[in-house]
């Protein structure tokens, strides 16, 4: 299902895209060399928090770390306790024994949006963002980190999800540990975890020794410290109370956010987390292997890291069933069908019968160019495999930009691109998106829906046309609103009644996947 962005969404947005004056990281761009198992990056950030996924060893905790060594600080900036340097380097990461061989003739590429560096790029948008460049030639050493920008820049790895009731330092100086200096936020912090855990918090201070803290709440009578916290809980009061000890306008930069965490418990994160970002004008970059996460943020800030032919390769707004289809290899079907989102999805299954429906896998895949894209992919990897490509049926009007943009994709193509194409390739009837041409449909014949819905036909016409000027993809939340069904139910039954009422203009669909089948 496509995701709907709300109110707050479309604000963080708003400020990301027209801010210059926090030098946000909008890009970055491995042109040389490689890292750590990865050959090449191009990543634009158009939100203000970014999830990355991907198998094992794709190269998403490297993206993280060239993220971090984007910026440089000053001496007096954040830094988190256990840290020497208020900034990362290279070294931070990048970590070789004797026997291994340190990347060498890199070139890294890092935009920002600010106007007052010297080189700019234009870019298709009409705005033209700052860059700097980090370098290492072969058998030297990396340019001076002294020129880069200054921000507050921070890493939380997987070590914040370590319980301090297993932590050595914790427990040495368990009876040491005494109330720190209160920095202001401390009721902000209580508030934010107590919103994503369910729990209402009366207080919560920071203990200190050394260098060394140590959370401690108080819920009624009951006080407890981190040290009978579960794993979650330390963590997300270590995440929100460093973004609030950073300041305005840093960079968070975290490796597999989820950690510790419940579904439920990383949606209402993933919430609070915008909230906190807009009041801290904070740019956050993750890794995840949660699709409770992806699908928690738009379509633009969800990335998909992995390997093709020796060559990394990152799908940017790709939806989170295939990103996590692809990570669980299940197979066994005999024929893929790849369509744009959850509407077409519903309605492809419904339309087909049962003995075609047991042998194919339906992934939603998230828009047409990314539905060209997937089959640029195929082709340049040489697959073998059954798969056929279904775009919205508004997508007949845009079939030679959809095949151009296939063609840019795969690069070196043969003469014989266009055909093999067009026959991985159909439509969904109709030529307007789902959910219009379903209401459309459901508005030629509304005696039998008026019965399915329990609703008067005078009354249902009217519904239809409310569901109509609502808006693209908008169509079934109106709807539902003066049907009183969730959106759902309502989704289920009209396309149930559109498929039985008007099955001939699924025909030419059926035959089409009934051929790659055989």
């Amino acid at each position: 299902m496509k995701y709907r962005e709300s109110k707050k969404d479309k604000k963080l947005r708003d400020w990301f895209t027209k801010d210059y004056t926090r030098s946000l990281l909008r890009r970055i761009e491995l042109k040389n060399g490689a890292f750590r198992g990865i050959n090449s990056v191009d990543i634009s950030f158009a939100y203000p928090i970014t999830a990355i996924a991907g198998r094992n060893g794709a190269g998403k905790s490297t993206i993280l770390a060239l993220a971090c060594c984007a910026y440089h600080n000053n001496k007096n900036g954040y830094k988190l306790p256990k840290r020497h340097l208020p900034y990362y380097t290279f070294s931070d990461f990048f970590v070789q024994h004797t026997e291994e061989i340190p990347p060498q003739g890199i070139d890294i590429r890092y935009y920002f949006a600010v106007n007052n560096l010297k080189k700019t790029e234009a870019r298709p948008d009409g705005v033209g963002f700052g860059y700097q460049r980090r370098w290492k030639t072969k058998g030297g050493r990396w340019n001076d980190y002294a020129d880069r920008l200054r921000k507050n820049v921070v890493f939380l790895g997987i070590e914040r999800i370590v319980p301090h009731s297993e932590r050595s330092q914790s427990r040495s100086y368990s009876k040491a540990f005494k109330d720190a200096k209160p920095q202001g936020w401390e009721n902000k912090v209580k508030d934010a975890v107590g919103y994503v855990l369910n729990k209402s918090y009366d207080k919560f201070r920071y203990l200190e020794y050394s260098k060394y803290s140590l959370p401690i709440v108080q819920i009624g009578e009951t006080i407890y410290s981190g040290f009978n916290m579960g794993a979650g809980e330390n963590a997300l009061f270590e995440i929100f109370s460093t973004i609030y000890s950073c300041g305005d306008g840093a960079l968070l930069i975290m490796d597999e956010v989820e950690l510790g965490l419940h579904a439920e418990a990383q949606r209402k994160f993933i919430d609070k987390l915008k909230d906190v970002c807009l009041e801290t004008h904070t740019q956050v970059i993750c890794t995840t292997h949660s699709k409770e996460i992806f699908d928690s943020l738009p379509d633009d800030a969800r990335f998909f890291v992995e390997s093709v032919n020796g060559n990394t390769k990152i799908t940017d707004s790709i939806s989170s069933e295939f990103a996590f289809s692809k990570m669980g290899a299940i197979a066994g079907k005999e024929l893929d069908l790849l369509v744009e989102d959850e509407i077409a999805r519903v309605l492809l299954l419904t339309a087909l019968p049962s003995i075609i429906r047991s042998r194919i896998s339906v992934k939603v895949i998230g828009s047409a160019t990314a539905l060209s894209r997937q089959l640029a992919a195929q082709y340049i990897r040489g697959e073998e495999r059954p798969t056929l490509a279904i775009f919205d049926g508004d997508q007949k009007a845009k079939a030679a930009d959809n095949l151009n943009h296939a063609k840019k994709m795969a690069e070196n193509i043969e003469q014989d691109f266009d055909d093999w194409f067009s026959n991985r390739i159909a439509y969904l009837p109709g030529d307007t998106w789902p959910e219009a041409w379903i209401v459309q449909k459901c508005s030629e014949n509304t005696e039998t829906l008026s019965a399915l819905t329990g609703t008067e036909i005078n009354a249902l016409v009217d519904i239809l046309e409310y569901g109509l000027q609502a808006g693209k993809h908008n169509e079934f939340f109106e709807i539902s609103k003066h049907l009183g069904l969730d959106r759902a139910s309502c989704l289920q039954l009209f396309t149930l009644h559109v498929c039985q009422q008007f099955k001939e203009e699924f025909s030419t669909l059926s035959e089409k996947v009934e051929q790659c089948l055989d």
